[in-house]
């Protein structure tokens, strides 16, 4: 037989399989899977495009490239050729004279096409406030609050910037790549970057900071870093929002890994319904294939005439179920808008070829395999009714967990984080696995007899021991994702959401002295404010790394070479700080340690540090050398003062450091930071209060989006739960139909089929929230990095759960087992 004709052949027998509800289960169950992950690809690949545009508002731009020249015609050219948007700015300070009296401020020159990302907001003269792409007009400035208030300034009145006068048209209320500057506690004063020439302020020798920024499609922009980055001289750098805000990159983080746990639990779902549909139509189908190869086909022409169905209804499914997916997320995405922050950009190509690339990757993976079991169907098989042997060896478990680790790795983008959930998949399956064996052998213990009802309910389950416990499996799976996606969300987004507290340090105080340190703690007490800790502090250059001199050009990564050429600010501790955690290697100890260095993980991990390491830092020109005794996890969202790189404070305590620190001001409460600042000049106050509100929104943006998603997939893991169910109908069909032929009533079989419902449900559920339980705790500590969520009342609403839902999801299948008349199942067996 020809290929063309096979595949003829192929769709002719799937039409009719189609027809005849053969396929129907099988079908549906792709269907909903589909759409389950097609859906939840749509959105997640939206909302990742949304939030990283949302996150770009804060650099005013998608990319930033500066330096201390202007950028050169090169780059432009190439920006120009990948129709790159571009803007300007040149930041510096200066200072600012009104009215007799000059004031030092952050001047800051923007060209006419700022922001690219993000608003501005101002307030005229008038006192309206306009937001926007907004920026000052030639022979105008605008000033922030703080530059006003000093300068007893008012709009319309003239300001002096070098040699140049402009008219105060503006007062700054909010510009989005400020809150991102550390150092905006200086006044600002923003004018028009043709005026720059003309203030006379830019000389040979300047400390002035130019900055090109670039905003696009995100394949484009991607592709300009990629061009930039090996051209990075001295001195120039590249930006995003996650480099720029160690908090904005934080949160972003923990936003894709709790769409990647919707990701995974996703696929969960939709292979356990798969792999029962298979296992039902491959099961009804053994006669057929008899029948075929007593008509002449051999093994491997059945074989392959059942591939090519299964492939024509995966891809027929796969094309369904992504437009139906596509429509899904179109409707959440209405409905939740107003949450989300407004319409959301559209979906890459790649998220079109998820839903047929997902089901084709399921039969492959759960399909294929069983399906080698029809070659060993002889042409006698159609004289009688026996299944041929099911054994496959180590390849049919292989090929599923290569196929799920695939398309759990597709969906998530991290290969590790799919290894690790499926690991963790495994250990539940087989633990699950173990329980439902001894629960079917003990239910088969049970004396029979007396009336028909919850006994034959759990005889039920006795009597096709393997059958009970796919089933218990299966369900355990579905109700562990279900009960992951509502409780535990629940848990681990709060836990979220409180790791910006409303109380986190909104001021940093830096340059205190040491014989000021119990002044500045005094003077904060007396004004009402909780005591805070003082940290020591002191400038530090890592030089060498196991005897290697460090040299930033030997590191490919940008942001490593960066790293390599500045100071640290390295500080002296004999406790953990607060909101670091040990990831490896132990704390020394409180008194009298040896020398040794304490580095954050992300910082080791940029310039290939390792425990046991040797480190060398250049400290006023004294090499201080230690090995690497431990690696922390940072909180970087919870404001308090951290480091990079921590010692013993035995070995260090003498050198000569400055001291820094955090607190929370109350709003109603900024007399206390003027007078810790008559009382101690020398000390800087930095207020982050802008910072803390704009990763506040984020965080409370990206739960929102994360709630949507959850939603979503709450959604379609019901849809699966109830094609899993499904699968079983012909056993249930043929137990109701022999029951009914011993004269069993419709209410009696009702019974016993909801019992056999109701002890599957609890069952599973009961082991489903020990291990949603579980995968919490995981989740919080090892993915998000937060403290561990353990709800313990999650087995018992398991239980609840699965008895409820087992039971409802299953209700269509008991009246039709009710209804269908006992001669029409037992002539079918």
């Amino acid at each position: 037989m020809m290929a063309w004709q096979r595949l003829v052949f192929a769709w002719r027998f799937a039409r009719r399989e189609l027809v005849a509800g053969e396929l129907t289960v099988l079908a549906l169950a792709l269907v909903v899977a589909v759409v389950a992950m097609a859906s939840v690809a749509f959105f997640s690949d939206r909302i990742e495009r949304s939030l990283t545009l949302q996150a770009s508002q804060l650099l005013a731009a998608d990319l930033v490239y500066s330096g201390g020249v202007p950028a050169d015609s090169g780059v432009r050219q190439q920006a120009a050729r990948l129709q790159l948007a571009t803007a300007d700015s040149a930041t510096f300070p200066s200072m600012v004279s009104a009215g007799g009296q000059a004031q030092l401020a952050t001047f800051k020159a923007v060209s006419n096409g700022y922001p690219l990302r993000g608003s501005v907001t101002i307030r005229r003269a008038d006192g309206s406030l306009v937001s926007g792409r907004l920026h000052p007009a030639p022979g105008e400035a605008w000033a922030d609050t703080r530059l006003i208030g000093r300068l007893k300034l008012k709009l319309g009145d003239t300001v002096q910037a070098g040699t140049q006068r402009l008219t105060l048209a503006g007062e700054i209320v909010r510009e989005p790549d400020a809150t991102l500057d550390l150092y905006n506690f200086v006044p600002r004063l923003m004018f028009n970057l043709a005026e720059l020439p003309a203030t006379g302020l830019v000389q040979e020798g300047s400390r002035i900071r130019w900055r090109l920024m670039l905003a696009g499609e995100p394949d484009r922009v991607g592709e300009m870093r990629g061009w930039l980055a090996p051209r990075l001289t001295r001195g120039t750098r590249l930006e995003n929002v996650e480099d720029a805000r160690p908090e904005i990159k934080s949160a972003l983080e923990r936003a894709r890994r709790f769409l990647g746990l919707t990701a995974m639990l996703t696929v969960a779902l939709a292979a356990a319904a798969v792999a029962l549909a298979v296992r039902r139509y491959l099961a009804r189908h053994w006669q057929p294939v008899a029948v075929l190869r007593s008509l002449g086909l051999t093994a491997g022409e059945v074989w392959w005439l059942f591939a090519a169905i299964f492939l024509l209804i995966g891809l027929v499914a796969g094309v369904i179920g992504t437009v139906a997916g596509y429509a899904v997320q179109q409707l959440l995405m209405k409905l939740v808008s107003g949450l989300i922050g407004g319409n959301l950009p559209a979906p890459g190509w790649y998220a079109w070829v998820m839903g047929p690339g997902s089901a084709l990757v399921l039969l492959a993976g759960l399909a294929l395999p069983p399906l080698a079991a029809i070659r060993k169907v002889p042409a006698l098989a159609v004289l009688r009714v026996e299944l041929p042997p099911t054994r496959q060896g180590v390849a049919v478990p292989l090929m599923a967990v290569a196929a799920l680790l695939g398309l759990t790795a597709w969906q998530v983008g991290d290969a590790r984080l799919a290894a690790v959930w499926l690991g963790v998949l495994a250990a539940f399956l087989a633990s699950v696995g173990m329980i439902a064996g001894a629960v079917v052998w003990g239910a088969r213990q049970l004396p029979a007899g007396g009336r028909v009802g919850w006994r034959h309910g759990v005889a039920s389950l006795a009597r096709r021991p393997w059958l009970a416990m796919i089933q218990i499996v299966a369900l355990s799976v579905g109700l562990m994702a279900l009960l992951t996606l509502t409780v535990v969300r629940a848990d681990l987004i709060g836990a979220w959401q409180h790791s910006v507290p409303p109380d986190a340090p909104n001021r940093f105080v830096i340059n205190i002295q040491p014989p000021q340190r119990d002044g500045v703690i005094d003077q904060l007490a007396q004004a009402g404010l909780t005591s805070p800790v003082l940290s020591p502090m002191v400038r530090a250059r890592l030089t060498e790394i196991n005897g290697n001199t460090v040299r930033p050009s030997r590191y490919e990564s940008e942001q490593a070479r960066r790293l390599a050429e500045r100071e640290f600010n390295l500080s002296w501790s004999d406790v953990l700080p607060g909101g670091n955690r040990l990831s490896s290697g132990a704390w020394w100890p409180a008194k009298r340690a040896k020398p040794q260095f304490s580095v954050e993980k992300g910082l080791a991990k940029t310039l290939g540090i390792k425990l046991g390491d040797v480190l060398t830092f250049d400290i006023g020109g004294i090499p201080y050398e230690a090995r690497v005794t431990s690696l922390r996890e940072v909180d970087w969202d919870s404001f308090r003062v951290n480091f990079f790189v921590i010692a013993p404070s035995s070995w260090l305590a003498d050198q000569p450091a400055s001291y820094i620190t955090s607190f929370h001001l109350p709003p109603d409460n900024e007399d206390a930071v003027n007078a810790l600042v008559q009382r101690f000049p020398n000390l800087t106050v930095i207020d982050v209060t802008a910072i803390i509100d704009e990763v506040r929104a984020v965080v409370d943006r990206l739960a929102r989006a994360v709630e949507a998603m959850f939603a979503l997939a709450l959604a379609a893991g019901l849809l699966v739960l109830w094609a899993a169910l499904s699968a079983t109908r012909d056993e249930r069909l043929f137990d109701a139909g022999l029951m009914r032929a011993l004269g069993a009533s419709r209410q009696q079989v009702r019974g016993v089929v909801l019992s056999e419902l109701a002890w599957l449900g609890a069952l599973a559920g009961l082991m489903a929230g020990s291990g949603a339980m579980a995968l919490g705790a995981v989740a919080a500590t090892q993915l998000f990095n937060l403290p561990m969520v353990v709800n313990p009342w999650l087995p018992l609403m398991g239980m609840g759960a699965g008895l409820l839902v087992v039971t409802l999801s299953g209700w269509p299948l008991v009246r039709m087992v009710v209804k269908t008349p006992p001669s029409t199942v037992l002539r079918a067996g």
